[in-house]
């Protein structure tokens, strides 16, 4: 069969609905994607994205330097259930629980690209709550690399009430603060779930992090950073997003935190960085040429 534009589109979507079957729905991705929830004000997340609880419990993840053994955060230790209705509340001292909330943004300021509204999590009576952001791969050819970059707002901090943690700098307050990211290329399998271990935040970035989410109200920014993918994101498939966001082993309340200004784009290949780096020092060179010839 001779497929026109028109018909490869339409198989485009026919897959995109195949594999959106499997899981929640999803968007196409051509290129770039950005998402500052600006519109989210009911209680669905946007279109693409969901939110998920895992089961168990404070105690499921955590650090060296505990009352319990040290497992990091993964999507292996408990079922997975989808939480289909957000709360919409502004955050409070006291509010948590398992599913996601539309948080009204008060952090959000003119100039900063925020959202008025961010997606957010606080999780109680389970290990973790997750937001999960699934794409189609649209652009016709396969992706090695990207480069993702978002806010994580938190709205509230935490209390020394619950000392599970004995050291520093995880005593007393969010043993694993903000959003640990993850991705997947084999949805439905959760064994698959990678880590992007160089954004995970801690309490303070002069502890091993590169990104930091202090115990104090405020927006942490992560800048676009490049994230090389494990195997290629093939045309036509689709790529997982997760925020990961641990119930606190030390203190209670957990912390109340959102994910705004999402970003994801396309990164160049190394190759491709080296060809502009060398055409860049080529017009250089030439420039300079040309000046000393005048």
């Amino acid at each position: 069969m001779k497929f026109t534009q028109s018909s490869g589109l339409l198989a485009t979507v026919l897959l995109g609905i195949l594999s959106a079957s499997a899981g929640h729905a999803q968007v196409a991705f051509n290129g770039d994607y950005s998402q500052n929830f600006n519109s989210m004000t009911g209680t669905s997340a946007p279109t693409g994205w969901a939110v998920y609880s895992e089961a168990g419990s404070h105690a499921t993840f955590a650090p060296s330097g505990s009352y319990t053994a040290g497992v990091s955060p993964n999507f292996t230790a408990g079922t997975l259930s989808a939480e289909t209705t957000l709360t919409v509340t502004a955050p409070s001292s006291s509010q948590k629980g398992v599913g996601g909330y539309n948080w009204t943004n008060s952090l959000a300021t003119p100039g900063n690209g925020e959202g008025s509204h961010s997606l957010g999590t606080s999780p109680s009576g389970n290990a973790a709550t997750i937001l999960q952001l699934n794409l189609i791969n649209s652009t016709g050819s396969a992706i090695n690399a990207l480069s993702l970059n978002y806010d994580i707002d938190r709205f509230t901090t935490t209390v020394d009430n619950n000392n599970n943690s004995t050291t520093s700098p995880n005593y007393g307050v969010e043993e694993y603060p903000g959003y640990q990211l993850f991705y997947n290329l084999t949805p439905g399998n959760n064994a698959d779930w990678v880590n992007v271990a160089g954004l995970n935040p801690t309490i303070d970035a002069g502890t091993g992090g590169t990104v930091s989410v202090p115990n104090t109200v405020g927006i942490t920014v992560v800048s676009p950073t490049t994230v090389s993918l494990a195997t290629a994101w093939t045309a036509g498939s689709t790529l997982e997003l997760a925020w990961f966001d641990d119930n606190a082993e030390s203190p209670s309340p957990d912390q109340e935190i959102g994910l705004n200004n999402v970003s994801v784009a396309v990164a160049p290949e190394p190759s491709t960085w080296a060809l502009l780096a060398a055409g860049g020092a080529g017009l250089l060179l030439l420039a300079a040429r040309q000046k000393r010839q005048a």
